[in-house]
């Protein structure tokens, strides 16, 4: 019996193959949502999630084949929303994948721990993702933000989320290249075609995270603060969420200049802010990561380090230094190790005294 010629794939053309075999370092496919609106829900579901997982991990389209265990022609054409043939089979084969990526991201790697702090976090993306609204989350700096933001991420994500981190520097431009580069959007456009490829990558579905957000305030008062109205706009025009984790900083300069900053702050369903004092409840479950049963003694110095400036980022890195210390000696990890870390760190940054004793 004779295939039916809607059914036939049309040829590859040239250039689709010279941009597929372009990709070989990193998937370069823009993220356009309306490639797949056509879809079934739950096909078009595991495809966001298979693009952005790709994005993400910076997966090449050789690998991506791979993983799918179709051709690189095939999974461009599946990216671009032109294939022809079975989506029933490439949302399986994503499935597949998916459990596969997901089972090996259980491995426990000591870098998130539930506990006061992140639920804070998690509440606020939650809210912000059944809102379609704005979240804001405040805490000084190494509170542990940026960890729970990505946990959320890993946990929740379904191909729903975008995080990017605020650039330091190159104004508005670097932002949307930053943004760009999340979603395979070309980095190389101008600042008007970028905006305009990132908009078709969000809808009411899907949360922009950017972390580092006191960053895009603007550096005088007298300036507009386009960052931040781009990121509004995204917002407008695409119905999703968005969040944004910074410093005291950022808040108090919203409220400084709240006539400025009126158009965001009336979209803020949420604000959050992370107390200053961590509390021995909120170590606990970082320190048994390492060590199952601390001590009164240890939990004390961990209170006093995560209290001082580089908070939980100290504490963890102790951890990992005391690890390490373990392993070296092929002895298990045990509160003289995480002691003695503790005395390297204070000892390089000119404290001798424990040392001494």
């Amino acid at each position: 019996m004779e295939t039916p010629q809607s059914l036939v794939p049309s040829p590859i053309t040239r250039s689709e193959i010279a941009e597929a075999a372009s990709a070989h370092s990193r998937l370069n496919i823009p993220l356009n949502l309306d490639n797949w609106k056509t879809l079934p829900e739950d096909v078009s579901r595991e495809l966001l999630w298979f693009h952005q997982y790709a994005l993400d991990n910076k997966i090449s389209l050789r690998d991506c084949a791979e993983a799918l265990d179709y051709d690189q022609s095939t999974i461009f054409r599946i990216l671009k929303g032109t294939y022809e043939g079975s989506w029933g089979n490439i949302a399986k084969a994503i499935q597949s994948y998916r459990n596969l990526a997901e089972n090996r991201g259980t491995i426990q790697q000591n870098e998130f721990a539930e506990n006061s702090i992140s639920t804070l976090i998690f509440n606020a993306l939650d809210y912000a993702m059944a809102n379609n609204s704005i979240t804001i989350v405040i805490g000084e700096s190494r509170q542990g933000k940026t960890v729970a933001a990505k946990a959320w991420r890993d946990q929740n994500n379904h191909g729903r989320s975008v995080y990017v981190i605020a650039p330091a520097y190159g104004g508005t431009k670097a932002l949307l290249r930053d943004i760009a580069s999340a979603v395979g959007v070309n980095r190389n456009l101008n600042a008007m075609q970028m905006h305009e490829a990132i908009l078709r990558a969000f809808n009411k579905n899907r949360i922009l995270i950017v972390d580092e957000a006191h960053r895009l305030l603007p550096s005088d008062r007298r300036t507009n603060p386009v960052n931040l109205e781009i990121l509004r706009d995204i917002h407008d025009r695409t119905h999703c969420a968005l969040a944004l984790l910074a410093t005291q900083r950022f808040d108090s300069e919203l409220k400084k200049s709240e006539y400025m900053f009126e158009q965001l702050l009336g979209r803020v369903g949420l604000p959050v802010r992370i107390p200053r004092t961590i509390k021995e409840s909120d170590l606990r479950p970082i320190i048994r990561q390492y060590i199952s049963a601390p001590s009164r003694d240890l939990i004390t110095l961990a209170v006093k380090i995560s209290n001082l400036p580089g908070r939980l980022g100290i504490l963890v890195e102790t951890l990992k230094v005391a690890s390490r210390l373990a392993a070296k000696k092929k002895e298990k990890l045990s509160e003289q190790h995480f002691v003695i870390a503790y005395q390297l760190r204070q000892q390089m940054q000119g404290e001798t005294s424990y040392a001494e004793k």
